[in-house]
This record gives C-alpha cells, sequence and structure tokens, in this order.
C-alpha cells in the first residue's frame, strides 16, 4: 500500500494526540511540564514537532512516499496506532490519582507511536525525531517528577 505525500490516516493520529491533549489541559489534568536547561527544552520541541510533521508528510523519506512491503504490515500499523491512541488516552484519565508510571506512560506513548509508525514506514527522519523527541521528553518528566519528591 503506498500513500501520496500526505497520509491522511497518521495526520488523523497527529491531531488525535493534539486532542486528546487539548481536553486534557480543559479538564485541568495537563501539567506544562519543562526542563531547567534550555537546550533540553530545544530538542525536545524539535523532536516533538519533526514527529508531527514528518508522520504526515514524506520529507526526506525514500521516494518521497509512504509505504509497506506488505498488507501484514499495513494492518500492524494500522492496529498498533489505535492500540496505542486508545493507551494514551486511557493513561490521561489515570492522570490524577495516578503515579510515576502514569507520567512515564503518558510519556513513552506518544514516543512509541511515532517510532512504530517510522519503522513501518522505513520512514528514517520520522525514527531519527522520535528518538529525538523519547530521550528529551523523558528527561524533562525525570526532572520534573524529582522536583515533586524533594
Amino acid at each position: 500500500m503506498q500513500f501520496g505525500w500526505i497520509n491522511g490516516i497518521n495526520a488523523l493520529a497527529v491531531i488525535s494526540l493534539i486532542l486528546i491533549n487539548v481536553l486534557a489541559a480543559k479538564k485541568g489534568l495537563f501539567g506544562n511540564l519543562r526542563s531547567t536547561h534550555l537546550f533540553v527544552n530545544i530538542f525536545e520541541q524539535i523532536g516533538r514537532y519533526g514527529c508531527m510533521l514528518f508522520m504526515i508528510v514524506p520529507l526526506f523519506a525514500q521516494d518521497w512516499s509512504f509505504g509497506f512491503c506488505s498488507v501484514g504490515e499495513m494492518l500492524l500499523w494500522l492496529g498498533l496506532t489505535i492500540l496505542l491512541l486508545a493507551v494514551y488516552v486511557f493513561f490521561w484519565t489515570r492522570k490524577q490519582n495516578g503515579g510515576i508510571c502514569v507520567l512515564y506512560g503518558l510519556a513513552i506513548v506518544p514516543v512509541l507511536l511515532f517510532l512504530v509508525n517510522g519503522i513501518l514506514l522505513r520512514h528514517y527522519s520520522l525514527i531519527a525525531a522520535a528518538l529525538l523527541f523519547g530521550v528529551f521528553h523523558l528527561m524533562i518528566v525525570q526532572e520534573n517528577f524529582h522536583f515533586r519528591e524533594a
């Protein structure tokens, strides 16, 4: 299966992530996590927005298109995308009375979504952006959690 220059299903996944965060913010569940180190915040944002862009548009991808080698890969991609979005919603519903596991879950699930999509779509720019986002996002979560404990 080949996508054109825009992957509409992944656009829906990115919009879903954004809507979940907006709804969580409206309910007061959203804590604005920041690092005390400027470069950590900058690289986390570069990774985050890079992931969102590369999920939708195949910039720097081979042949500038998205695609799968088999129908099985496409079904795996679709199933994992839906599952990870559902798990992300689940973690947000547990945020108020959840502990460190919920915070790390909220940090890891979007990274996994981006990484799985990058691997299955063979989009190496998305993989790189997901790794960048993941490393710095987890650093921020860890830093903020330790501030709460102290």
